[in-house]
């Protein structure tokens, strides 16, 4: 049964990025719901969890705001995105590689925190892929065998106690 599991590749990252546009602090949270591959949709979050000024701190959902709302992850790095997220009438915009545009926008108008040049963005594994998940075809084949291989050991038991007898 465990032949037909394959790693599961349920992926947290943490952000950070600098403000270049006038605080110059740095901005932290976690990218949660990513996956190996090209993540376009599905159950993505990213929570802030500090700014410089203490604001827009919350968890924000993936909506494609401002870009194609994707993330591409090879081997466990982050190794392109471009994703808007939002929070109630808040957004946030995280970029790396092209285009270099990380900010937090509330109303969605001017962004109030802004790194325009991706070199300060930056993505760090948090969690390590989940050890097992099984694929629900081989589950069902590996049931299916077990129940065989039991009515087929009753058959032969059956058939001990007639010939014994």
């Amino acid at each position: 049964m465990l032949l037909g599991a394959s790693p599961a590749n349920a992926l947290d990252f943490n952000f950070s990025f600098q403000d270049t546009n006038g605080t110059n602090g740095f901005i932290t949270g976690t990218v949660s719901g990513l996956v190996e591959g090209n993540n376009t949709s599905g159950p993505i979050t990213a929570t802030v969890t500090s700014t410089p000024n203490g604001d827009y701190l919350g968890i924000y959902d993936l909506d494609g705001y401002g870009g194609s709302g994707s993330f591409f992850v090879d081997n466990g790095v982050i190794t392109s995105a471009n994703a808007g997220f939002s929070n109630n009438s808040d957004g946030l915009q995280l970029s790396f590689g092209n285009p270099d545009f990380t900010a937090i926008l509330p109303s969605r108008l001017f962004p109030v925190y802004l790194d325009n040049n991706s070199a300060t963005t930056q993505f760090a594994p948090v969690s390590a892929a989940v050890p097992f998940e099984l694929n629900s075809t081989v589950g069902l084949a590996t049931l299916g065998l077990c129940f065989g291989a039991a009515k087929l050991r009753r058959n032969r038991l059956a058939k001990k106690r007639i010939v014994s007898v």
